[in-house]
Parts: C-alpha cells; structure tokens; sequence
C-alpha cells in the first residue's frame, strides 16, 4: 500500500554565516520556519520476497528538474533507512515535486524528511536524526519543522515561538546552485549571529521582527554567481516600494511578510506587471506539523 505525507518548504527568516570549519562547511545562525507550500511524497513498501529494484516516479510542474538516480535525495534517504534496519524494501518512492528546485527554501530537503517521517511514523529519535544530517544539512530541521534557531551546519536545533500571523508572499527571480552561492562567500560576508537572536526575541515576545532584521547573508554571492538577479531584484523591489524583500537561503526565492491574502495579491500584481515570467506564491507560515498539538 502506498503511503503518502506532506513536505512542507521552509523560508529562512534569518540566515547568517558565522564561521567557515577545516571540513570546508559553513557554521551558521539561522532562524527557519516551515510554510504551507508542500511536495508530496509516497513510499510503498514490499514484502521479504520482493527483489526487484525501488522505482521512482516523479511529477508535478518542477519535476523534470529532479535528478535521477543515487543524485536524488530520496533515493539516499531510502538506502540510508534501510541500511539502519528502519524500513523494509522499498518497492515504490513516488514524488509530487510542487516546490521550485534551486530556490533556497529547502524543498529536496523537505523530500527525504518527509520520507523519513513516513518510515518512522513520527516517532522521531537520535538514529533518525542522524540519517536526516547525512542526507543533508537542512534534513534534520525539516524533520521536525515549526520554527527554530538554527546552529552548527544546521544540525543544532532550538525550537523557538513561531511565526503565526501574516501572509507571505515569495517570488522567485532565479535560480542559484547552492553549492555556487556557498563557494562565492567572502570574509565580508560572515557576521556574528546577532540579527538572528534579535528575531527569536521578537518572536518570544510576539512581536513582528523588524524587516532589517530579515534575509539570508548569502545574497552578496548570490548576486556574484547570477548576472541577472541585481537587475530583477531592482525590479522587484520597484514594483511594490512599500514591501520590504528578503532572499532566503542560498538564492532564488525572495519573500516579503504582509498582513492580509488581499495585500499579497494586490502586490504579486503590481509585480507581475514588471516581471510577468516570475514566478510568485502567496504562502502562510505553518507554524507546526498537522499532527503535532
């Protein structure tokens, strides 16, 4: 029988670079927050005759963009539960790809948690966390999802007060290799954590973080890797000069916190109108998962 869950994206309200380690990954501070935008994912498990290989199947408007093969995320999500005994043979992984690939809000990530949360029924613990930090280094808060202050290379998770009012409007201007964007960081480019514990202090108060506050410190190499993204960001923040943009994550996607869904569309207008190929999606935060009380 064919299991399937939800993949909810994420946004990177704060991103900031802290530190560079002798692996070469980057530390970071980081203040993440699950969004009502949602892959989905199904896994059907074989009985201990079946031999034949996992197939995937893949759909959905950005699925001609998913890799194929051990370069899928989910494909090594499922080799890494199964060689921990935490799930039988897989016989089918299927694959609704709903969220931009190459945009910085975590989608692939989302992916193999959403599969590892399928394998485990929601009973999370260390193994599965482990598994979740060997897919990748946004795995494991994708996992548990809702909000939190991120550490360490994304492994170090403090779940903090969501953000539960508002409507968020994303618009993707391009696309950005993250492993690109991470190799065009400078040393102007790391900071101290700061904007990222005044957010949480906000949040804890229930207040709105203020918008200088917001956005990901890898925007000066996005703007290296990409010739087109100053100019269209340019764009952007011309078409609705009240709304205050932030990039998220190592590139691509932009978003901006407004108050109502009538404010978010009367602004995706205002930006179609000067950007008609962009793509945009009026979003809520999603402060927990469905099942969680």
């Amino acid at each position: 029988m064919l299991r399937l869950g939800r993949a909810p994206a994420k946004l990177n309200l704060t991103l900031e670079l802290t530190g560079r380690r002798a692996d070469g990954y980057h530390e970071l501070a980081a203040v993440s927050q699950t969004i009502a935008w949602s892959d989905v994912v199904g896994v059907e498990v074989a009985g201990k005759d079946w031999r034949d290989p996992c197939r995937l199947t893949v759909s959905g408007p950005f699925g001609p963009e998913v890799p194929a093969g051990d370069q899928n995320i989910l494909m090594r999500a499922a080799d890494l539960l199964r060689d921990a005994r935490r799930i039988g043979h897989i016989s089918r992984l299927v694959l609704d790809k709903r969220v931009p690939t190459r945009s910085g809000l975590g989608g692939g990530s989302a992916d193999a948690a959403a599969l590892i949360r399928l394998a485990c029924e929601g009973q999370i613990d260390d193994v599965l966390l482990k598994i979740a930090l060997r897919c990748g280094a946004d795995v494991p808060f994708a996992l548990v999802g809702g909000a939190a202050l991120l550490g360490g290379v994304g492994d170090l998770i403090s779940p903090v007060t969501p953000l539960a009012a508002g409507v968020f409007l994303i618009a993707l201007l391009d696309e950005v290799s993250t492993a690109a964007a991470y190799g065009a960081v400078r040393s102007e480019d790391f900071s101290s954590g700061d904007r990222s514990a005044a957010v949480v202090r906000a949040l804890s108060a229930g207040t709105r973080p203020d918008p200088d506050l917001l956005g990901s410190a890898l925007l000066p190499a996005a703007l290296r890797v990409s010739p087109t993204l100053s100019d269209r960001l340019e764009a952007l923040r011309s078409a609705t000069p009240r709304a205050r943009w932030s990039m998220t994550g190592s590139g691509g996607a932009f978003f901006t916190l407004l108050d109502s869904a009538e404010e978010a569309m009367e602004a995706a207008a205002a930006v179609a109108l000067k950007l008609p190929r962009v793509l945009l999606r009026a979003v809520l935060p999603e402060p927990r998962w469905p099942d969680q009380t």
